[in-house]
Formats: structure tokens, C-alpha cells, sequence
């Protein structure tokens, strides 16, 4: 794949938002980074710390970060600095947007970069600033319930999206449910059995309410309203912030992001999971960054920071540039106004004297 450097066009809008999906993306799994040639040096769960190496011997201290199903991720402090530096000094802001659930979200909070909104389970759930976002979920509780209903068992639920839960677990012998600690979607597997697979997407050809929709993660399905998923969290968040889609770059790996992608006017790809992006990013969408290290787990999510913060460096100092010259001609535009004002009185007082009657000498003998 031939890559080029993400450069600002001329005229362009300035990077204002990053969206960036969790797992495959910002933080990484040793099953699938050691395929491209990482190593994982050492892990300490209980410190929730790590060390990688990659071939030529370049090495990250990492954060260990917990996954209720998948095991502990790496995220590398080099990607927690790079975020900052992009927050603090070019005031981009940074959202994460994960299918993941809130218990695995909470969990994760205090190990992620500092961000300024955190959307899970596949978008239905949002909190700005650290606070649960209800405006946004009220658009969809007649699908999926209220927010502060996840301890409840999807049995007792009746809304369209439970409803399908229940059908699915019926129709569909065999197929794995996971409803647990979600409020506003819930995962299903097949396990990779054909004959699942096919009652799966017959099930969804034919009996998928209006009002939910589906996308794969990381060989999962996940169910959630249609009015949310990660496409319309990103939409909602865009137009909370005042953000435009030219504005805003998305950092993504698999299927489940793309909805959110197509929210973004720059696209950043660490890793391609799944065959259908790996697709679109070498034959469909060439102006689509794909990491030089893609796959390479800490290495090819700083190497995308990376060139989101030289973007942002250009910026600012073309924001900077501007800024100058608008004090400079304002600057030059006072002066204008102080000469004439000089003028101007210089003016005046020589039309008083010439006014003022010359007094006679007096000749004293």
C-alpha cells in the first residue's frame, strides 16, 4: 500500500476533533500485534504495566488496560503524551468511541488519555466532560430503555431492542448472548459456525425492528438503536462542539467504525481488522491514512498521532500567522487614524490663529 504524508490543503479547515475507536485502534492485543512483529517483553497485571519491543529494537512502556472478555490491552505512554500535547497546546479535542460496555469503559478510565467525551457500547451512551449525556440518550429510550437500567435482566425489558434479544436467543439455537452491564445495545457470536452464522443473518434479514440496527466488531454482532451508534454519537458530539466533518479526523481499524468515519473528513487507519476495510482503504478510499506500521500494535497508533499533531502544529502556526498579521494591520490601521487625528487638530489650531486679531504695539515715547 503507498502511503503519503497527511498534509493541510490550502484553505483548508483546521483539525479541531479527533474521534478514535478503543480496542484495535488506540489500545492493542499481544494475540494480534505479535503477528507483525512485536514483542511483548513483560506484563504485570497487577501493576496494570507493560513493556513492547518492535523488530528494531525500539521499545514502549505501556498501560495495562482491563477487558472483561478479551484480557488486558496495551496503550503505550507515548500515545498518552501525544494526545495531551494535541488537547493542551493545539487545543484539538479528543473523544474515544468504543462498542465496548460501561463496566469495561469505567474500568478503563483512569488509563486512557485525557479526554473530552467518552461514548460506549456502540454509541448509546455518552458522557461529556465526565457527565452521562441524557439528552442524547432520551432520543432512543423507547428503543432500548432508560440509561440507569443496565442492572436489570433483558428479560424484564420490553423494549424493541430486548424484544429482539429475546427472539434471537429463541430462533437461533446455539448462538452466544451477552447482555450483561449494557445499557443501550447487547453482542451476540456465533463462534464461528456456519450454520449459526446463516439462522444469524436470516433472522436479521427478515425480523430486524426499523429502529435497531446491527455491525460487526471484532467477529461479534452488535445490536443497538439505530438513532445512536458510533456515527451518530460523532454527529451528535459534532454538533454539540460546533465541530464540522472537515474538522474532524477519526482513528479507526474495523466495520463498526466506519459509521463514524463517514462523520470525519480525515481518516487514520493503525490497523485493518477486518477484510472489508482493509478493502476500502487499498482499492476504494485513496485519500484514507494507512500506517506505514499498520498492525503493529503502540507503534502504528503513535505513528498516526504523530501526523494528526504535525497537522495541528501547521495549524496553529497558521493561525498564529494569521493573528499577526491581524494586529499588524490593526496596528497600521490605529497609526492611519493618529495621523489623521494629528492632522486633523494641527488643522484646527492653524485656523485658530490665522482667526485670532494681531494686537497693536503700543509706542511708548
Amino acid at each position: 500500500v503507498a502511503h503519503a504524508l497527511l498534509s493541510r490543503p490550502p484553505q483548508s479547515p483546521p483539525l479541531r476533533a479527533i474521534f478514535s475507536d478503543i480496542d484495535g485502534t488506540l489500545v492493542h492485543y499481544a494475540k494480534d500485534f505479535t503477528k507483525h512483529g512485536i514483542r511483548l517483553l513483560s506484563s504485570d497485571e497487577t501493576a496494570l504495566t507493560a513493556i513492547v519491543e518492535n523488530e528494531n529494537g525500539d521499545r514502549r512502556k505501556c498501560r495495562l488496560l482491563p477487558s472483561s472478555t478479551m484480557g488486558p490491552a496495551c496503550i503505550s505512554e507515548r500515545t498518552i503524551e501525544l494526545v495531551d500535547e494535541l488537547r493542551a497546546e493545539h487545543g484539538v479535542m479528543f473523544c474515544v468511541v468504543t462498542a465496548a460496555r460501561k463496566s469495561t469503559m469505567v474500568s478503563r478510565w483512569d488509563l486512557l488519555p485525557r479526554c473530552d467525551a467518552h461514548v460506549c457500547e456502540s454509541g448509546s451512551r455518552i458522557w461529556v466532560n465526565g457527565i452521562p449525556d441524557e439528552v442524547f440518550a432520551n432520543q432512543f429510550v423507547n428503543v432500548c430503555g432508560p440509561m440507569n437500567r443496565e442492572v436489570e435482566g433483558a428479560d424484564e425489558r420490553m423494549e424493541p431492542l430486548w424484544q429482539f434479544y429475546r427472539k434471537l436467543r429463541e430462533r437461533v439455537p446455539g448462538l452466544t448472548m451477552d447482555s450483561r452491564s449494557y445499557y443501550g445495545m447487547f453482542r451476540v457470536g456465533t463462534n464461528g459456525d456456519v450454520a449459526i452464522e446463516a439462522a444469524l443473518h436470516d433472522i436479521i434479514r427478515t425480523s430486524l425492528p426499523d429502529n435497531v440496527s446491527c455491525a460487526t466488531n471484532l467477529g461479534k454482532y452488535d445490536f443497538y438503536p439505530s438513532v445512536a451508534g458510533k456515527g451518530g454519537a460523532v454527529s451528535y458530539l459534532q454538533k454539540l462542539f460546533g465541530i464540522s466533518k472537515s474538522e474532524t479526523a477519526a482513528l479507526f481499524d474495523d466495520d463498526n467504525d466506519l459509521p463514524m468515519a463517514e462523520q470525519c473528513g480525515i481518516h487514520m487507519l493503525p490497523g485493518l481488522t477486518s477484510d472489508s476495510v482493509k478493502a476500502a482503504a487499498i482499492c476504494e478510499q485513496p485519500s484514507w491514512y494507512v500506517a506505514n506500521t499498520v498492525g503493529q500494535g503502540v507503534f502504528a497508533i503513535e505513528e498516526c498521532l504523530e501526523v494528526l499533531l504535525d497537522r495541528a502544529r501547521v495549524d496553529s502556526s497558521s493561525s498564529r500567522r494569521q493573528q499577526l498579521q491581524e494586529q499588524q494591520l490593526q496596528h497600521d490601521e490605529d497609526g492611519l487614524r493618529k495621523s489623521d487625528d494629528i492632522e486633523e487638530l494641527l488643522r484646527e489650531v492653524k485656523e485658530a490663529t490665522m482667526n485670532v486679531p494681531m494686537a497693536k504695539n503700543k509706542v511708548t515715547r
